[in-house]
């Protein structure tokens, strides 16, 4: 053991977030009678924007490893015990399997017009409910697996039983691509199928990008929560709040190019097919909220992380990640609702209902997971230079 890290706080049960969910649950269920269709496309929205940050979390920790990030090394059991989530997000998934006659007009295609009955068709064979289940459950195979493996190795790795970087590098090696491949799939099957007529080869780079943006923020807001808590007081500094900054940066970036790629091609071509789902977000108040996006998940973080200065306060950078967790939901919102709420940009109420039961069951199982566990990789070979890094 190279240093003697702290264990998280074994308190009681997570009671706040069980209340939280319990609330959401409420509502849900009140939703599901009033409203079904306006209801699961707010579960929806909320569950993917969840489970969007999660995996933005797992990318980062192989991303890390990957590329030797040593500046890392003293936050990525944050993002360990993030990712520990992924089995209860498994069964968060049902909600979404018993809405797909409401979310998925490609499962009554009888109602669609004959123009678009006839892609849909195309694409029955890959567009069908046991097919859409069986690559959910490998989706979610291949997440939890690579997230449990990751945590098992990087504990046994604490207590020494697995020294060096080798297990969790190879992990991250073969991992990487899988994820990338379910991830993107996952996109294609969850969100873009909501307009089974309309297609883009990057919406799955697009998903990817604003998970990663979102699972930032929410790591920057977890450091800040476990340095107030006394857990990272003594391990992370300025230094490692900097090199994080400015991978936020570069996701920021990468997801502003991504967007304005997708948008630049299907626009300029002016293919009716292709151009419908920008028509139905670009439109009334859902150009504003385009507007929203464009300032609050590109210009406005973009300005600030330029800022030395700003990348090195802790203050300014816990509201910037708060901000940025915001807008990704936002993102998300944008992407999911104008395909399955008939036109009505906001209904508070179910909007507040989903993501209080979602955020709420998946705290509380986040809460639980990481009770007892040392609060950095006391094993890793590399946590003296991580805590000793220097910003350049």
């Amino acid at each position: 053991m190279i240093y003697d890290a702290p264990t998280t706080r074994a308190a009681g049960l997570p009671v706040t977030s069980i209340a939280i969910a319990v609330i959401g649950a409420i509502v849900l269920i009140i939703g599901f009678i009033a409203e079904p269709a306006r209801t699961a496309v707010a579960y929806l929205a909320a569950y993917a924007t969840t489970v969007s940050v999660v995996l933005g979390a797992l990318a980062m920790v192989m991303i890390a490893q990957l590329t030797r990030a040593t500046w890392f090394v003293v936050l990525r059991r944050e993002a360990e015990q993030v990712i520990a989530t992924l089995p209860v997000l498994a069964l968060l998934f049902i909600p979404v399997l018993l809405s797909m006659h409401w979310l998925y007009p490609w499962t009554h295609p009888e109602t669609l017009s004959a123009h678009d009955r006839a892609l849909v068709d195309a694409k029955s064979g890959y567009l069908n409910v046991p097919f859409f289940i069986i690559r959910t459950i490998i989706y979610f195979i291949v997440w939890i697996g690579l997230a449990e493996l990751i945590r098992r190795r990087s504990l046994a790795q604490d207590r020494g039983d697995e020294p060096g970087q080798r297990p969790l590098y190879s992990v991250s090696a073969w991992g990487t691509p899988l994820y990338a491949l379910t991830i993107s799939f996952a996109a294609f099957d969850w969100l873009m199928s909501l307009t089974p007529a309309w297609y883009s080869t990057i919406y799955g780079v697009y998903f990817f990008a604003g998970g990663m943006v979102g699972a930032m923020g929410l790591l920057i807001v977890l450091t800040e929560h476990a340095r107030r808590r006394g857990e990272l007081t003594d391990v992370v500094a300025t230094d490692h709040l900097h090199a994080l900054a400015k991978v936020t940066l570069t996701f920021v970036l990468f997801w502003t190019y991504i967007g304005f790629s997708q948008l630049i091609v299907i626009w300029s071509g002016n293919i009716p097919d292709e151009v419908v789902w920008y028509r139905a977000r670009v439109a009334g108040g859902w150009a504003v909220l385009a507007g929203v996006l464009v300032f609050g998940q590109f210009a406005l973080p973009f300005c600030a992380l330029v800022l030395r200065w700003f990348k090195r306060s802790f203050v300014l950078m816990t509201i910037l990640g708060i901000w940025l967790s915001v807008v990704h939901y936002l993102d998300v919102y944008w992407m999911t609702i104008p395909a399955g709420a008939s036109g009505h940009v906001a209904q508070v109420w179910t909007d507040a209902g989903a993501l209080l039961f979602v955020i709420g069951t998946t705290a509380a199982a986040w809460a639980i997971r990481r009770r007892g566990e040392r609060t950095v990789p006391v094993g890793d070979p590399r946590l003296p230079a991580s805590l000793e890094y220097r910003a350049d």
